[in-house]
């Protein structure tokens, strides 16, 4: 039997499976669900902050609004404007108390809290730098050395002009002609100049906004791509079992066999993929989808064949099956990548076909 006539075969038995079809069928449900629960997910990551004598009105402009009986300084309150205007991958909310800070935090309402005490930037000028404010986090929590430096930068803002004119009145060259010198505005002038010049290192990031893309949805990477090209590999992996079987028999025990029991449920599987991604809303281009998904199905069929190669007995590829799967979606980014965690991780995703694929997007 010549080759075509054998995958003509192939695919009449391999679409008359039951087990085919819920393969296939799979694929949309998947996308369905995953698209469904991206979008309920799609939403910032919540902070919560305690300021002594800060909360937030609840008027439509949503000022903060300070109580006089605690009296923080101005600085502290330009931080606490600062937290709630930040827009970022996270958003700050200001908390009435303490308690409602780590109610927040236990709850899983927020990824973390920070207590900050009324003489924050008084304490810092006087170099005290230790134990000053206090962070709330679950030990599960991903994203505090991140979200810390955020919160390290905005308390810098405030802190530098204060340490400036510190310096300048009391441990300059000038200290004592400092007063007649300079004044506060000037100061502020003169450093917001230079610090905006050539004159300080600094980063510079060019281009048109247009050209960055930003998301808030999560810090877990949309796992409906990675889903997909690990069941290309699945059904690649389920061609290979089908053929251990015919293999138990000799005369279909053939390079020919081989070839097309592999092959067949791949190509079958690769056009409903890629209407999958168009119907999730993730294609970037019908030419490039269909050239990534061609080169990754030929991978898929050849680093399957090579295994069939290697492993002689169907038992031990079964056995190994799940395992290969599981590491997968582990070590390659399908639902997070985990060499932003663990770097010294990162060299096993170079073991799996879905890497490759996922790493062009």
């Amino acid at each position: 039997m010549n080759l075509k006539r054998l995958f003509l075969t192939q695919l009449k038995q391999f679409i008359k499976e039951p087990e085919s079809f819920l393969l296939l069928l799979s694929l949309p449900i998947l996308t369905i669900l995953l698209s469904g629960i991206g979008k309920a997910q799609e939403q910032a990551i919540r902070v919560v902050c305690y300021l002594p004598g800060i909360s937030v009105s609840d008027t439509s402009e949503q000022l903060l609004t300070t109580d006089t009986d605690s009296a923080p300084d101005a600085s502290l309150s330009t931080l606490a404007e600062k937290l709630y205007r930040y827009d970022g991958l996270y958003f700050f909310d200001i908390c009435t108390s303490e308690q409602e800070v780590f109610d927040a935090v236990a709850g899983n309402r927020a990824e973390c809290g920070y207590l900050f005490p009324t003489n924050l930037y008084a304490e810092l000028l006087k170099g005290n730098l230790r134990e000053l404010v206090t962070t709330v986090a679950s030990p599960s929590t991903t994203m505090l050395p991140v979200i810390n430096e955020t919160v390290y930068s905005l308390i810098f803002e405030g802190l530098a002009i204060d340490a400036l004119n510190q310096y300048l009145s009391e441990d300059s060259s000038i200290a004592a002609e400092y007063d007649t010198l300079y004044d506060k505005n000037d100061v502020e002038e003169l450093y917001q100049k230079y610090l905006l010049d050539d004159s300080a290192f600094h980063f510079e990031y060019s281009g048109n906004p247009e050209e960055y893309r930003f998301t808030k949805a999560s810090v877990l990477l949309s796992p409906i791509r990675g889903i997909l090209s690990v069941l290309v590999l699945l059904s690649a992996f389920t061609g290979a079992i089908s053929f251990y079987h015919l293999a138990e028999t000799s005369v279909f025990n053939t390079w020919k066999m081989r070839i097309s029991s592999v092959t067949v449920p791949v190509l079958y599987t690769m056009p409903v993929m890629l209407l999958c991604i168009y119907f999730a809303g993730l294609g970037t281009g019908l030419v490039k989808e269909f050239l990534c998904i061609l080169f990754y199905g030929a991978a898929c069929i050849l680093f399957t064949l090579l295994l069939t190669i290697i492993i002689k007995k169907r038992v031990i590829f079964v056995s190994l099956l799940p395992l290969f799967i599981l590491a997968c979606l582990i070590f390659t980014p399908v639902f997070i990548d985990i060499s932003v965690f663990l770097p010294a991780m990162k060299p096993l995703s170079y073991l799996f076909l879905p890497y490759y694929y996922l790493i062009l997007f």
